[in-house]
């Protein structure tokens, strides 16, 4: 460029770029996060090093990776904060341990220690099978806890020693574990929602039999999913009982005694292929499921020509242990055998 004075301006050469002090190998920056690409184990270190609680679960912000990752602290620090505000944190307690290989005496000593933080509402997660399966362990009393949840393979749980009970407690699920329920439910005065999620066993006979005798509880559902296992008995006795639901695979002696005179929804639903339960030489039952809603109670019968000897029991004397109903459907599946006799038996 040339000025007025006849002067003319040269532009200068570009600087070359600095060298960078990043350490060798140290890429620089080009928008990648490269804390995140860390492995959990070192997330949880700094997560652990924020000494807050809350600052931790803050973290959940910052992108996918991080979000929920702050559970898996096995400490909590909480600072600064009123009696009022710690109280609330500690309401909800949820315990998700991802490791099958515990034993007994450890899931033991943690759930003592969420007792002695006295949650209201529990929720108890175990994933796999515990090496002591069937060792049996004392289930700590949660005194504030008005919720319980119990969500353990293989497990089986014992009630408190004594004479203890959860004197709050009215909502308790049992997931797969294996528990004397007649004991359980009498340690829960206040109990009105109960689900039980059978896991029997074969060491343990109280666990393949299920015993409710309650005068408070409203919801109660029993569900049996394990592969090849089957329920013994069942014995309802509660007396305000408004919700049952049934599900489960019905052992060769299956009994039933049901009383519950306030019941207005039922799903009962047993698969019968271990029983001999039938009419003559030919029928057998396979599946019987009764549904009840608003006092009408409709009872679908599953009957297939399959037997070869007498029955143990008949389709009259299985009926008689039910619950009232008023709609009875039949699914017969013949093999060129006459209908006539059994469903003038079954009317």
């Amino acid at each position: 460029m040339e000025l007025r004075s006849g002067r003319r301006l040269r532009s200068l050469p570009t600087p070359p770029p600095r060298p960078s002090r990043r350490p060798p190998g140290f890429p620089d920056g080009d928008g990648s996060d490269r804390i995140s690409a860390l492995p959990d184990e070192m997330l949880l270190e700094i997560l652990v090093r924020l000494r807050c609680a809350r600052a931790a679960a803050h973290t959940s912000g910052l992108s996918r990776r991080w979000r929920g990752l702050w559970k898996q602290l096995l400490e909590l620090s909480f600072r600064d904060m009123s009696a009022d505000a710690a109280d609330a944190a500690l309401f909800f307690l949820e315990v998700d341990i991802p490791d099958e290989h515990l034993g007994a005496a450890l899931v033991s000593a943690l759930l003592l220690a969420a007792a002695r933080l006295e949650p209201a509402d529990l929720v108890f997660s175990l994933w796999g099978n515990c090496k002591d399966g069937n060792f049996p362990f004392e289930i700590p009393c949660f005194e504030r806890a008005t919720s319980v949840k119990l969500d353990m393979v293989g497990l089986y749980l014992l009630p408190p020693a004594g004479a203890v009970e959860f004197p709050l407690l009215e909502k308790l699920s049992v997931v797969c574990c294996s528990v004397d329920t007649a004991e359980l439910v009498r340690r829960c005065p206040r109990l009105r929602v109960f689900r039980i999620e059978v896991y029997p066993s074969e060491d343990v006979a109280a666990a393949n039999r299920i015993k409710v005798h309650s005068p408070t509880i409203e919801d109660l559902a029993v569900v049996v999913k394990a592969v090849g296992v089957q329920l013994d008995s069942l014995d309802i006795m509660a007396p305000v009982l408004k919700r049952f639901s049934l599900r489960v695979n019905v052992a060769e002696d299956f009994t039933v005694s049901f009383s519950a005179p306030m019941v207005e929804n039922i799903m009962w639903d047993c698969l019968c292929d271990q029983q001999n339960v039938g009419f003559g030489e030919k029928w057998r039952l396979h599946n019987l499921k009764l549904v009840m809603k608003e006092d009408v109670g409709v009872l679908r019968m599953h009957i297939f020509s399959e037997g070869e000897l007498l029955p143990d029991r008949t389709f009259s004397q299985e009926i008689a242990q039910l619950p009232a109903f008023s709609v009875l459907k039949l699914h017969l599946q013949s093999k060129n055998h006459g209908i006539g006799a059994l469903v003038s038996h079954l009317l």
